[in-house]
């Protein structure tokens, strides 16, 4: 009987953890243009006709995301920095999902760098990105965005712009970068 008791109790222990670690529960406001998480609340922006963050997500995944050079003042003022498995697992919230390369076509449009910059448009935001060997590169010069689409393996379809334009490429899934989420 006390091992049945331990096994419950280890079993309710185990769910309670999981439910919370998942939590991935927000609230989203169309009239606002605010989707509200547990971590922050985040601005929103209707473009390319879907509904889009306006920021880079900022959720803490273990092992998964960084703040770049490691300062936690990057991840509030530029989201956190992911790998491709975490961007394309459970990052984004409820209702909301890893965009293709063909809705960040849609959303950006004819639009230019700087046009993307600005806040009603895309308020693109160079976070830069982290290599799979822990070196951080480009805060302030480029900015890149994991696609939901694998290129094969060890790769995955990448959103990189700088100031000359914006590039669809294939990188190691093991590089850190930024994740925007659209809504389902």
């Amino acid at each position: 009987m006390k091992k049945l008791i331990a096994v419950t109790a280890i079993a309710c222990i185990a769910i309670a953890m999981s439910a919370c670690q998942d939590n991935r529960d927000c609230t989203y406001s169309a009239d606002k243009h605010t989707l509200a998480c547990p971590e922050k609340t985040y601005a929103t922006i209707d473009r390319g006709g879907k509904t889009w963050m306006a920021e880079n997500l900022d959720v803490y995944s273990p092992d998964s995301s960084v703040c770049y050079d490691n300062n936690h003042d990057n991840c509030v003022s530029m989201g956190r920095l992911y790998t491709w498995k975490a961007a394309s697992g459970a990052v984004c919230p409820v209702g909301w999902r890893l965009p293709t390369q063909q809705e960040f076509k849609d959303v950006f449009g004819d639009a230019s760098v700087d046009d993307l910059k600005k806040a009603d448009v895309f308020n693109m935001q160079f976070a830069g990105f982290e290599y799979y060997d822990g070196k951080f590169a480009d805060k302030g010069a480029s900015a890149s965005f994991w696609t939901a689409e694998a290129y094969d393996d060890s790769r995955a379809y990448m959103v990189r712009a700088t100031d000359s334009g914006v590039a669809y490429e294939h990188f190691n899934k093991n590089i850190f970068a930024s994740v925007r989420c659209v809504k389902n």
